[in-house]
């Protein structure tokens, strides 16, 4: 696994990920996306991937034509690396 967070002003944070297709077509290799609103206009979203080379893809394959399109985010995701300890409850239970 692999996690990644950012935090952007809502507009932007919806821009992207609307562009990214990042929940419309999510990359097989994106185990989770979880994302809330900070209460201040912003939201906040942390992204588990299957690896780091899957995060390096997804920016050749999807991130790459944005940037070129509509030019570099002023937001960008901070690599967090590899988890150190992770829960996920099985579905169906609790």
């Amino acid at each position: 696994m692999f996690v990644e967070t950012i935090t952007a002003p809502a507009e932007v944070w919806h821009h992207w990920t609307d562009r990214l297709r990042l929940f419309a077509e999510p990359p097989s290799a994106l185990f989770a996306s979880i994302a809330w609103d900070n209460g201040d206009g912003t939201i906040s979203a942390i992204n588990v991937w299957d690896n780091p080379s899957s995060v390096a893809d997804f920016f050749l394959d999807r991130v790459e034509p944005v940037i070129a399109a509509e030019g570099k985010p002023d937001y960008k995701p901070v690599r967090r690396g590899e988890p150190v300890a992770a829960y996920f409850r099985q579905a169906g239970q609790g």
